[in-house]
C-alpha cells in the first residue's frame, strides 16, 4: 500500500488521558501522523492503542508506538 492522503477519525486511546478523537495524516503501511494537539503531551516510546472509526464494518484495535511528537500531535509506528 503506498501512502494514503484520505484522512480518517481515529480513536487513539492512552492510560494518561482515556481516549481521544484525531485525525489521521499520512497513513502508510508502516505508520500514521495523528493530529490532535492533546497527544502531544504523550513522549516519545509511549505505547498506545489506535482505531480507525466510522468504517462500514468496523476496524481493529491497532497497538503502536509514539515515534514523533509536535505541537500538532504524534507520529506512531504499528507494532
Amino acid at each position: 500500500m503506498s501512502e494514503l492522503r484520505k484522512s480518517f477519525r481515529i480513536k487513539i486511546t492512552h492510560e494518561s488521558f482515556g481516549e481521544c478523537l484525531g485525525q489521521t495524516r499520512n497513513l502508510s503501511d508502516t505508520g500514521v501522523y495523528v493530529r490532535h494537539p492533546r497527544l502531544s503531551s504523550l513522549s516519545r516510546g509511549a505505547v498506545v492503542y489506535g482505531q480507525v472509526q466510522d468504517l462500514p464494518t468496523g476496524a481493529p484495535r491497532v497497538r503502536m508506538e509514539v515515534v514523533l511528537v509536535d505541537a500538532d500531535g504524534i507520529g506512531l509506528r504499528y507494532l
